[in-house]
């Protein structure tokens, strides 16, 4: 009925992220006409996980409103704190609200192709759709993403308009292979051969080392600045290759119980990234998150970098920072 009547034939209709997904599920609300106000955000716990208990109460509180809930969308890699979602916990609770769930595994898909770092995506396996990115993980050329359905029809029931001059049933192939039909635009170019290329190239194993070495590199660097003067980790045990950390310069340290150390740690971000930026040393991106002040996110998807690098990105920060005035 929605594939005719569209929004006028079906109730009001809600979807659920954490506070913490990435701002394209909010998006998505506004551009299928659902509306941002109706994408209800779950709280996240202090790693930046999905809680699933207030998941369940926003669930049942939509529908003692007349809300009809139909999706939960999980993310396997946050984009700032890199975390993932309790995957099979969320999939126990769509099971039983009957809910479409979609895994945003665009930033953490990547971990799949290692042994040691798999369990990080646990219970992915049972999501409706899934979202994946090898252009960031895997360091695919941008842009190459795909979207796996778990149902094989779906997406030819939902948007075919069978269009004769282009998909006749006729043909001397099995017309199964033509996706044109199954998603929102017809022509597009062929992303997936730069994937496809790789895998070749590198195989299984050559990804699994390049993740692993990403992994490893982020551990030596979180273990290189945790007990460093002037660094402060803002969360100890990042999930995936995402370190966050504040910069704490010479005029802030031992302050920090002072009214406006928060307003002052504030600037110094942005004043180092000028720094960076300006000499052509780096590019390393901040950002506050809730009531956090600025701080870096250093994200390694290189796997061309060692641990040498890991202390001149240190390094670097500090030579930058240490003088500032704030």
């Amino acid at each position: 009925m929605p594939r005719t009547k569209g929004v006028y034939a079906v109730p009001k209709l809600v979807l659920f992220t954490s506070e913490l997904a990435h701002y394209s599920t909010k998006k998505l609300a506004m551009f299928m006409g659902i509306g941002s106000e109706n994408c209800i955000m779950v709280k996240a716990d202090k790693v930046g996980k999905m809680d699933v208990q207030d998941l369940e109460t926003k669930i049942t509180e939509a529908i003692d409103a007349g809300a009809s809930p139909f999706l939960v969308t999980a993310t396997a890699g946050t984009t700032v704190f890199g975390a993932f979602d309790p995957l099979i916990p969320i999939a126990v609770v769509c099971k039983k609200y009957n809910l479409w769930l979609h895994v945003d595994a665009a930033w953490g898909g990547g971990a799949l192709m290692s042994n040691k770092h798999k369990h990080l995506l646990s219970g992915i396996e049972l999501a409706d759709s899934v979202t994946w990115n090898p252009h960031k993980l895997l360091a695919a050329p941008q842009q190459c993403s795909t979207f796996l359905v778990k149902h094989r029809q779906v997406l030819k029931d939902a948007h075919s308009c069978n269009a004769q001059y282009l998909f006749q049933k006729d043909k001397f192939y099995d017309t199964s292979y033509d996706t044109g039909d199954k998603h929102i635009q017809c022509g597009r170019r062929a992303d997936v051969l730069k994937f496809w290329f790789m895998w070749k190239a590198k195989g299984s194993e050559g990804f699994e080392r390049h993740i692993d070495t990403l992994f490893d590199n982020a551990s030596y660097f979180l273990e290189h600045i945790k007990n460093r003067e002037g660094f402060e980790l803002v969360i100890g045990e990042p999930e995936c290759t995402n370190v966050m950390f504040w910069y704490v310069p010479k005029c802030l340290r031992g302050r920090q119980n002072d009214p406006d150390y928060g307003e002052r740690l504030h600037k110094v971000a942005p004043r180092i990234k000028e720094r960076m930026i300006k000499e052509g040393s780096m590019m390393v991106t901040y950002q506050p998150q809730g009531r956090l002040v600025n701080f870096f996110r250093i994200v390694f998807q290189n796997s061309a970098l060692d641990h040498k690098d890991m202390v001149y990105f240190a390094n670097e920060v500090d030579r930058l920072g240490r003088d500032l005035i704030v």
